[in-house]
């Protein structure tokens, strides 16, 4: 693995750690540290420090960048507001889902789009086809995600600065990160409150140890992945792909749709008529552990299938995310079977979230 992944500059740390490392999307980073369910805990109860450095970094500028980003993302990026950001969806023409990011406007003529490790390359294509390039600065940022309800309380202690605490969701301001500017914003994927910071890589490892000495807790990738199920939020590859649409997914709140971004004709096509899917929440009380391509039935007959799946620390039992065809949509309150390694769990069909926002 060393030698083709790209390394965040913490990564060291992350060995002095302990850390279980991986390769995701083409970066060696921390799957876990003492254990997916005691980080998933630390989140949720008090306060947990990720390292997602391996998310995208595009900066796009000018005035013809600011129309290739729009032609390229379903939020109105255009008439954000500096200081402001907005989560959305990149289109192909066919309405397929590229990939989900965020955008920020950092100036008059300057954003930063965060698509995931995965998709960098294809997200910029997708930018570059409207005719502005957009610029991966990979190595320019380590961003930190500080999540859970002592965020505020531990930021306050490390960076000092009580004007933050006061932004609102989809919110950034700039930030003195031990001497080097960097950028704090309110836009987490955990369902708990908190901040990601946009660290300059040349001061990450202070503002790392810094977090972990005032009380946050070191979560790796694992974690993240059973906290946005809980969530109920969408992961490229699982909820979200090429054959897969906004509307399907219920992401119909991320489309602008006075916005002129690629895809929308087909999105609005598939408005009229109505998603031929819909993706909808499974829990039941059983150890195992439902994943993704699972099937699910009613009686003998397949009626959906698993997209996401796991042990739920939150509930103590198996949730999953799962599209249904329409015409055979169960209802919250229904049961359903998956069929797991030639047996089949009987479960709850509920609308996500698997629990509440906090």
């Amino acid at each position: 693995m060393e030698g083709t992944a790209r390394a965040t500059v913490l990564l060291e740390e992350h060995r002095k750690l302990g850390a279980k490392l991986t390769e995701f999307g083409g970066w060696e980073m921390p799957l876990q540290y003492t254990g997916i369910v005691a980080e998933h805990r630390a989140v949720r109860e008090t306060c947990g420090i990720f390292d997602v450095s391996h998310l995208g970094k595009l900066r796009v500028t000018g005035r013809d960048g600011g129309s290739a980003l729009q032609e390229a993302v379903t939020a109105d990026v255009e008439s954000l507001e500096v200081g402001r950001a907005s989560y959305a969806l990149v289109l192909t023409e066919e309405a397929g889902c590229v990939d989900d990011v965020f955008v920020y406007r950092i100036g008059e003529q300057e954003w930063l789009c965060v698509p995931n490790a995965s998709n960098v390359a294809a997200v910029a294509d997708m930018i570059s086809a409207g005719g502005a390039d957009a610029q991966d600065e990979w190595d320019r940022w380590t961003i930190l995600a500080i999540q859970g309800p002592d965020s505020f309380s531990l930021f306050e202690e490390v960076f000092g600065r009580s004007d933050a605490l006061e932004l609102a969701l989809h919110s950034f301001c700039p930030l003195d990160v031990f001497g080097s500017v960097g950028i704090v914003a309110r836009t987490g994927y955990t369902g708990e409150r908190g901040f990601e910071l946009y660290a300059p890589v040349d001061t990450a490892v202070k503002a790392f140890s810094s977090l972990l000495e005032a009380g946050g807790t070191p979560v790796g990738l694992g974690a993240r992945d059973t906290l946005r199920l809980e969530m109920g939020y969408a992961l490229y590859g699982h909820e979200l792909t090429l054959d897969t649409n906004p509307l399907e997914a219920g992401l119909g709140w991320a489309v602008d749709w006075d916005a002129p971004f690629r895809g929308r004709d087909a999105l609005a096509s598939i408005k009229e008529t109505g998603p031929r899917r819909c993706l909808m929440g499974i829990v039941w009380p059983d150890r195992g552990v439902p994943r993704q391509g699972y099937r699910v039935l009613s009686g003998e007959k397949q009626i959906g299938e698993v997209v996401s799946g796991n042990h739920s620390p939150t509930l103590g039992v198996g949730i999953a995310l799962a599209y249904f065809p329409v015409e055979e949509l169960p209802q919250p309150g229904e049961e359903v079977a998956v069929e797991a390694r030639g047996r089949s769990i009987v479960g709850d069909i509920v609308k996500p979230p698997f629990i509440k926002k906090r």
